[in-house]
């Protein structure tokens, strides 16, 4: 009789855990962590606050030499659903890869540890997820620098393929960053390629996981305070030669991957948004070496597609037209440029 009961509480509690699954969905949070003592705290309470509780919040501590791992571990002593995972250091890519293989949830949601999440947001996204039965659910962010913030520029839809979200991306009409795309854990039993890089790691993910999802939506809510500071690794001043190489790089790789795919004369016109872009990148950088080559394939797209100089602003299509001209004018038009800018720094005018 006793073993009876037992085996009725025990039915009656598995009803109960996956009646609250399917209401409720496990969402895995990954926080990877180097060296953020000053603001992992604000983060990983951003996360506790969530109105939304049925959450497993993974923090990788990627070989912190601060106290950033003290600091983790008093949180996870308070609250039982923060898991803690520390490890040497290896980078941004190996220290997300470790959160990946630690989740257990449905979903999951990226988050920087400098980044606060607001408190309806995992709310919505499950909702809308749930709702659409969509593989990936995108929302805008607040970009936050030197004291000042604004919504980032959104894409607003109903519904598309990650094919198409990809395209949208190329043509800067959407954004890389993988903690703005909450999506299923489900999409990493696919071969995940992870190329040795440190600058450039979101644009290798999301292309990736879009090109293997079939179902993107959005919601208009804004899900996280995105903080670009000083000691951000997209920030210029931190920009070095090691970061120039994974530029290089993972525009190499992204064109390999999508011909790899199959798609690459669907995405033709939106890589050749993306070649825009990324040559006055390196122009902007100052990185000249190989440019007449960048020019003269860009120019020879603004053939094909006319709509790219819309793109550009004045003294761009003054040196597009340069190459256009030659490579020489081209490349001399550029110096003008850059003797102008920094005589004109020199002088301490803007330009």
């Amino acid at each position: 009789m006793v073993d009876l009961l037992l085996d009725s509480l025990c039915q009656e509690k598995e009803l109960k855990n996956d009646m609250m699954e399917k209401e409720s969905p496990l969402v895995s949070v990954i926080i990877p962590v180097y060296n953020a003592h000053n603001s992992i705290a604000k983060t990983l309470q951003s996360v506790i606050n969530q109105t939304y509780t049925n959450l497993e919040i993974v923090v990788v501590n990627d070989g912190s030499t601060d106290e950033s791992l003290d600091i983790i571990k008093t949180y996870a002593v308070e609250d039982p659903r923060i898991v803690v995972f520390d490890k040497q250091n290896e980078g941004l890519v190996q220290a997300r890869k470790s959160g990946i293989d630690i989740a257990t949830g449905k979903y999951i949601q990226y988050l920087d540890s400098d980044d606060i999440m607001h408190e309806d947001a995992i709310t919505r996204l499950v909702n809308k997820a749930e709702e659409t039965q969509a593989d990936m659910v995108v929302a805008p962010f607040m970009f936050c620098y030197d004291g000042e913030s604004h919504k980032s520029t959104f894409f607003n839809f109903v519904e598309l393929s990650g094919v198409e979200f990809l395209k949208n991306i190329l043509l800067k009409k959407a954004y890389w960053c993988v903690w703005s795309k909450f999506h299923l854990r489900s999409l990493y039993q696919n071969e995940i390629e992870r190329p040795d890089i440190s600058f450039g790691e979101d644009v290798v993910l999301s292309t990736q996981l879009l090109l293997y999802l079939q179902k993107v939506v959005s919601v208009d809510y804004i899900i996280i305070d995105y903080n670009f500071t000083n000691t951000s690794m997209s920030h210029p001043a931190n920009f070095d030669d090691k970061k120039y190489g994974d530029f290089v790089n993972y525009t190499i790789w992204i064109e390999n991957y999508i011909d790899k795919k199959g798609l690459g004369e669907e995405m033709k016109e939106a890589l050749a948004h993306f070649h825009l872009e990324n040559a006055f990148r390196r122009i902007y950088w100052k990185r000249f070496a190989g440019i007449r080559k960048e020019m003269k394939r860009l120019v020879n797209e603004m053939e094909s597609y006319p709509c790219l100089i819309n793109n550009l602003s004045k003294r761009e299509r003054k040196i597009v037209n340069a190459y256009r001209v030659s490579g020489f004018w081209g490349d001399l038009k550029l110096r003008y440029y850059n003797m102008r800018h920094i005589a004109y720094n020199l002088a301490g005018w803007r330009i």
